[in-house]
């Protein structure tokens, strides 16, 4: 199975339709995120409610239905340091999931442009 980490971004596509949501639940692949990343994704839950013209507790009711595997802190809390390095004068809330990339050297699928600055990332699109 390949592990994928999912940053915000392919979430709420998933959550309001978009092909998205065909990825995350093709069995070839396992997805795994951040806790952080889903506290800001769920920052984005009313928007995603509105956008889809669904419930916002059915939108709420879809991401705990997401197959993601959530890792706290705790499991990459060795690499936030470099990823600060990293990322942090771009985007201060992408430390955690680059953190839990370099900590697992699985691929990031992320449609932040800034990621692809970054040679030490094996980086996804979801075109790709």
């Amino acid at each position: 199975m390949i592990k994928i980490i999912v940053d915000a971004t392919p979430i709420i596509s998933a959550l309001i339709g978009g092909v998205s949501r065909e990825i995350l639940f093709d069995p070839k692949y396992e997805f795994l995120t951040t806790e952080f990343t889903i506290n800001e994704v769920k920052k984005y839950l009313p928007y995603s409610a509105n956008k889809s013209k669904t419930p916002l507790e059915q939108i709420e009711e879809a991401l705990e239905l997401l197959p993601l595997i959530i890792y706290n802190k705790s499991f990459y809390l060795e690499k936030i340091e470099k990823a600060k390095q990293l990322i942090e004068h771009i985007d201060k809330k992408d430390i955690d999931i680059l953190a839990l990339e370099l900590k697992t050297s699985n691929p990031l699928w992320s449609e932040d442009t800034h990621f692809e600055k970054i040679s030490q990332i094996n980086l996804l699109k979801t075109k790709d």
